[in-house]
């Protein structure tokens, strides 16, 4: 899946990056961002795969980022 969004910080459970798109929906990269994506508000062309899986964070869908760069 392709997607094209934005790079959100949520203070939220000892805090994480997230990926959030302009409709709303919310993506959780399950090995995390590399440091260089990890500035609020940059926007990002990224290709995830979904991940199923049950997690402590409730926020978002979990996801395994393939490719990632800035758009």
């Amino acid at each position: 899946m392709n997607i094209t969004d934005h790079i959100r910080y949520q203070d939220l459970e000892g805090g994480f990056w997230g990926i959030l798109g302009d409709d709303g929906s919310k993506y959780l990269p399950v090995d995390g961002l590399p440091e260089s994506f990890k500035k609020e508000g940059l926007s990002v062309e990224v290709k995830v795969e979904i991940v199923h899986m049950i997690g402590t964070v409730m926020w978002g869908q979990y996801v395994k980022v393939l490719s990632i760069s800035s758009a």
